[in-house]
């Protein structure tokens, strides 16, 4: 099969624009938010068993003790104000905003200390 010159320029111009087309998916790739391929965090509320400068053991409603990994971009709230690690004890009760580390371990994002409730005759 033989290509005449119109064929081969034509050609060569359909490779020109998958290139451009390609090239410029990229550098919308690149240039999208970071949220957009984040994964959404999971939210786990319990009591904190442990907590030292980093980790966190948590026990569930279910009496499971699950472990997260504190780091240098964990924050901590108490109600919409940021408290130190420091404020958080054993006992308190807790809601931990998480995403998994590629190994599949808890990265706690958030800590959030919640409110005290009051039993009944005190």
């Amino acid at each position: 099969m033989e290509y005449g010159a119109g064929m081969l320029h034509s050609l060569s111009r359909m490779r020109l624009f998958d290139m451009r087309f390609v090239l410029t998916l990229l550098v919308l790739a690149t240039n999208m938010p970071a949220q957009i391929f984040q994964q959404p965090l999971a939210t786990f509320t319990g009591v904190v068993e442990e907590i030292d400068g980093r980790r966190l053991a948590l026990q569930d409603a279910d009496s499971n003790t699950l472990q997260f990994a504190l780091t240098h971009k964990t924050r901590y709230y108490a109600g919409s104000k940021k408290i130190k690690a420091s404020d958080i004890k054993q006992g308190d009760r807790v809601s931990i905003e998480t995403k998994r580390f590629p190994d599949g371990e808890l990265e706690a994002i958030n800590v959030r200390l919640e409110p005290k409730t009051k039993t009944p005759g005190t």
